[in-house]
């Protein structure tokens, strides 16, 4: 059996060399900050922002960045390495994750009309615990004046049935975004 591990970014700083370019390689430059943002924040110990390193077989298979709020953390960023994908390593990783934080956890994807790849995502977080929130009208914010705003979708794993997704949206809005909605 594969052994996945995730650990806080803390004394795996050097790994920031293999994390960036899976970044850049993993998102829409509309669904990412600038990486000197992300290096930033990972410094700023009071801004919520946290990084898991996921390591599979003791070699770099992927990252988890996230945030901790009061009655959830939002995952903003969650990728495995092209190579290692398909072999379970993502789905490990993500129920470590959500055991070990213990709280509801958030995610934005891109809507189902989106394509195959964006159907292919929701159904792997449906298969993982998510529930995805169709029927909520939620827009991502832009990471900078020069992006614009895209249409995503909230999913939740560990949430209560009554969830307030109002408040959520707000949180991210305020906290990841910087934007007062």
């Amino acid at each position: 059996m594969s052994e996945v591990k995730l650990y806080n970014i803390g004394k795996w700083q050097h790994l920031l060399r293999e994390i960036k370019p899976l970044y850049f390689n993993s998102f829409p430059i509309e669904e990412r900050r600038e990486w000197p943002g992300v290096e930033r924040l990972l410094q700023t110990e009071m801004s919520g922002y946290n990084m898991k390193v996921i390591m599979h077989n003791n070699q770099f298979a992927g990252f988890i960045s996230w945030w901790k709020f009061d009655c959830f953390c939002y995952v903003e960023h969650f990728a495995i390495n092209h190579n290692m994908r398909g072999k379970g390593i993502g789905a490990q990783a993500l129920m470590q994750f959500i055991n070990e934080v213990k709280s509801a956890v958030v995610l934005e994807v891109e809507l189902p009309q989106e394509g195959e790849m964006a159907r292919r995502r929701i159904d792997f977080y449906c298969r993982n615990g998510f529930v995805a929130h169709s029927h909520f009208n939620y827009i991502q914010p832009p990471y900078s004046k020069e992006l614009p705003s895209v249409p995503l979708m909230l999913m939740t794993a560990n949430a209560s049935a009554n969830i307030d997704l109002n408040h959520i949206a707000s949180t991210l809005h305020n906290k990841v975004y910087g934007v007062n909605s």
